[in-house]
């Protein structure tokens, strides 16, 4: 018995502009996801797009109080404190006193990229692993350790420390970020929906499924 056409899963192109160390890109990920809960007949696509939160960032990191200090002045806790909430209500424990160094995200971008679709879910572990448990994921075990967990469900996520694979993945950072200086991409995440629709922020679940709908119906 064939299946109806209208009952074919539908796919959707989903491109993430992102950074690792950034919390609202955590937030704004967990909403879409629960956004698709609610399409089971949508499949997405996901595909990590690069962007910079600190392009000046030193290749060894910052400590992370003086990161805070310099970007935020005295107002840190509250710009932590109103982020905190949010993570909440998504169901994330941000543990921000737990971070020790804020790291160079380019090496993680490369990563991310050379994994190709398992992305997602080495995405998701290296967000963990620093907002949650406070880990240094620009160190090498750490890195390593979760790309070996993730590579149990998805042994894609292995590229993620092939030498060629890498060096491919550098001419993919380099071109997101002329592009995103390009269309003046000044905040992530950006969430752009088959090249046609897209939200600049961490919407909520509700807001993202009336962009997933429309890019849907346009495509």
């Amino acid at each position: 018995m064939s299946n109806s056409p209208s009952l074919m899963p539908k796919h959707l192109i989903v491109d993430i502009f992102s950074d690792i160390i950034c919390p609202w890109c955590y937030i704004g990920k967990t909403r879409l996801e629960e956004a698709f809960v609610q399409r089971p007949d949508i499949v997405p696509e996901y595909r990590w797009r690069c962007f910079l939160l600190n392009p000046t960032m030193p290749a060894d990191g910052m400590d992370r109080k003086a990161y805070l200090t310099a970007k935020f002045g005295h107002a840190a806790n509250a710009v932590y404190g109103r982020i905190a909430q949010a993570g909440d209500e998504a169901g994330i424990a941000f543990q921000f006193s737990d971070i020790q160094r804020t790291p160079d995200t380019r090496p993680l971008h490369k990563m991310l990229i050379a994994a190709g679709d398992a992305a997602p879910m080495l995405s998701d572990a290296f967000y963990q692993a620093y907002f949650l448990r406070g880990e240094d994921i620009s160190d090498d075990a750490v890195q390593n350790r979760l790309i070996d967990e993730v590579s149990q469900i998805n042994p894609r996520a292995l590229d993620a420390r092939s030498p060629e694979k890498l060096t491919q993945a550098q001419t993919r950072l380099d071109a997101d970020l002329r592009y995103g200086q390009s269309i003046g991409i000044d905040g992530v995440p950006l969430m752009v929906f088959n090249d046609n629709f897209s939200l600049a922020g961490a919407y909520p679940p509700d807001i993202l499924l009336n962009a997933i709908d429309a890019a849907v119906q346009e495509h």
